[in-house]
């Protein structure tokens, strides 16, 4: 949400909104050139609608029953539009070459990459993305200019034009991250789809599993329009299958055929196959090799994917929003190629209760590799879930204890704090 707030203020537009904790949009909007105050209000009423309103944006927690529907009540009674995140996005995706990274694990990073190299190759996209571009200041969104398509050198024409795009001459690209959560994503409508995979994931949406998770790739897949492009990992079972459904060229990835020449500043044989993918997804755009190259290597991260954050005292601490288990063991086994000598603990918040209880057993075994693993409290969704009884956090620190690997539980940040200080941590990482 503050993506599009940032991007909305940079087109002109007067921006307001409502938080229901402290925001620091006013920090990220200067940070994205934008001159004029995004006004946040600490907590949703009814008042914040007011009648010189044109338009009002809800997020996916914003449903009835949250304390932010009230808003979306008042505004329905005034006869002020409301649009879903995603159908905004969809409306501003519109008649541009626009690039949809969808998939359950990767979508931020490859998105980063992609935006990196259509910056790095002079195309100046828009981007809407949800980490920061630290490449750019650590920018989520940025308002880019139409620009001249590249031409393939062979037929001396635009390597990759999809209907309605040009205007003079010119066309616009957009690099968006598109969320599969609550459908989202089939309110966008993208030019190019790019999936990393797709995976047991937002079950607390997705009540049919696997299934039904598939249904919902499939019908993104099928909305691709025929002159369209899919980018896709070829080794993942659960989304070749889906391809059979495009109407639009099909390219494939391999995390054993690597993009050539790429010698990557983030570890991870998972960056690997991101950068890979965001490789194909600009040379079929038309951009050379040699940028793709040079962009990719020197492509600083997103923020919060295996951040770095500081060393001292011979101690690293890196940051990473990995919640899944399967983001854990690629997070695990990043930080033993970078590290492989290190003593590794892992400060480790679980994501949302319903995920934490039933992905509980994979979650267990996700965390192999460490040599001691500390898990605070759940974080709660705002708008999503509410506080229950059960400890989950203590008990996934007692299974994963039970499987060898030094677990403790600890619920506040001071506390881990001062449990750390107290325990020598001489060569160590963190996470």
């Amino acid at each position: 949400m503050s993506g599009i707030a940032q991007y909305l203020q940079a087109q002109g537009n007067t921006v307001s909104g409502s938080d229901m904790k402290n925001c620091s949009i006013d920090k990220l909007s200067s940070n994205s050139g934008v001159s004029k105050v995004i006004k946040i209000y600490r907590g949703h009423s009814k008042n914040n609608i007011t009648k010189d309103i044109d338009m009002v944006v809800r997020s996916s927690a914003v449903s009835p029953g949250s304390e932010g529907y009230r808003e979306v009540e008042q505004a329905e009674k005034m006869g002020i539009p409301v649009l879903k995140r995603s159908q905004l996005i969809g409306k501003l995706l519109e008649n541009k070459i626009s690039i949809g990274v969808t998939g359950m694990h990767g979508k931020s990073t490859v998105s980063s990459m992609i935006a990196t190299i259509l910056m790095k190759a002079g195309l100046d996209p828009s981007f809407l993305i949800g980490a920061g571009v630290r490449n750019v200041g650590d920018q989520n969104a940025k308002l880019g200019k139409q620009v001249v398509p590249p031409m393939d050198k062979k037929t001396k024409k635009i390597k990759f034009l999809p209907s309605n795009v040009l205007v003079n001459g010119k066309a616009e690209y957009f690099v968006v991250e598109a969320c599969e959560y609550d459908r989202s994503f089939l309110d966008m409508k993208p030019k190019i789809g790019v999936i990393t995979n797709i995976d047991r994931e937002h079950l607390d949406y997705y009540k049919g599993g696997l299934p039904e998770i598939k249904q919902a790739f499939k019908k993104f897949i099928k909305q691709l329009p025929s002159d369209g492009l899919l980018v896709v990992w070829q080794e993942d079972k659960n989304l070749m299958p889906l391809t059979k459904s495009a109407k639009c060229k099909v390219r494939r990835v391999g995390a054993n055929e690597p993009w050539p020449g790429l010698k990557m500043q983030i570890p991870g044989r998972h960056n690997l196959l991101n950068a890979t993918m965001a490789a194909r997804t600009a040379h079929e755009l038309g951009v050379s090799h040699d940028i793709i190259k040079d962009a990719l290597n020197g492509f600083i991260g997103a923020t919060r994917r295996f951040e770095f954050k500081g060393e001292k005292k011979d101690i690293v601490v890196i940051d990473d929003y990995g919640h899944h288990p399967n983001e854990i063991k690629a997070t695990v086994e990043a930080l033993r190629e970078k590290y492989p000598s290190r003593k590794i603990i892992m400060v480790f918040q679980p994501h949302q209760q319903q995920r934490t209880k039933l992905l509980f057993n994979e979650f267990v075994k996700s965390f192999k590799g460490l040599d001691e693993l500390i898990v605070m409290d759940v974080y709660l969704i705002a708008g999503r879930e509410k506080e229950t009884k059960i400890k989950l956090a203590k008990q996934l620190a007692r299974a994963v204890e039970e499987k060898g690997t030094k677990s403790t539980y600890i619920s506040k940040y001071d506390e881990i704090i001062a449990y750390l200080k107290q325990h020598p941590t001489k060569h160590t990482q963190h996470t």
